[in-house]
């Protein structure tokens, strides 16, 4: 299989995981939440046949209790690094010492995102250096490399930026200008962060239900059903 899918993951920790939506929702409770949104993307990752799902989880010790719940059937991977910068650059280049041509970093802040964009994306990394997928909040929810793309790219394109903000995606966009790399570009989506995120989710999902459209994310709806 010569593409990967790296799946950045926590540990899903009472209060270190999704803090910002506490306390509309309580640490348990949030971290429940967490651990639906992981379960439901990767379970939705692994329909995904061409593609290698990595996970690169964070803490080390975390390794056995994610295996648990995500089986053993995805390649782990500890993150490494202080800053997003660093984790991303070193996933970046792990992906790239194990001779993939195409490679994918993802969040789990999206439970609901369609899998079609991680197949499009993988497309465009036929005849694209760098493949990138903007988040309503102004950051970016996937970015892709060919392997032309990462050693065109990394580590440039992750260092000087301001992580956590509204400027990331503006940010990323002067870098892949300024190094001439071919960029494919995927539709916006949403990350859950916030209260009103996650009320959108909620509405989302239950807008999906009535429609009787194919459920995407059970775990996270029933979640959210149950509690709000």
């Amino acid at each position: 299989m010569d593409a990967c899918v790296i799946v950045f993951v926590k540990s899903p920790v009472p209060g270190q995981v999704k803090t910002r939506l506490i306390p509309y929702l309580s640490p348990e409770q949030a971290s429940s939440l967490y651990q639906a949104f992981v379960v439901d993307w990767c379970s939705a990752l692994s329909t995904i046949s061409s593609v290698r799902c990595v996970i690169a989880y964070t803490p080390p010790k975390a390794l056995s209790a994610l295996q648990t719940l995500l089986g053993k059937d995805p390649i782990y991977i500890p993150q490494q690094g202080v800053t997003l910068g660093d984790r991303l650059i070193a996933a970046a280049q792990w992906a790239c010492a194990q001779d993939y041509t195409k490679f994918l970093l993802v969040g789990s802040d999206s439970p609901t995102l369609p899998t079609q964009y991680v197949e499009h994306a993988l497309e465009l990394l036929g005849r694209r250096d760098v493949v990138i997928g903007p988040s309503v909040d102004g950051g970016y929810y996937l970015i892709g490399f060919s392997k032309q793309g990462a050693s065109l790219s990394i580590p440039t394109i992750f260092e000087g930026i301001a992580w956590s903000t509204d400027v990331v995606f503006r940010q990323t966009l002067r870098k892949i200008q300024k190094i001439n790399a071919r960029l494919g570009l995927l539709p916006p989506w949403y990350d859950v962060d916030t209260p009103s995120g996650l009320l959108l989710l909620r509405d989302h999902l239950l807008g999906m239900h009535l429609a009787e459209e194919s459920l995407r994310a059970p775990q996270t709806y029933s979640k959210l059903t149950s509690w709000l």
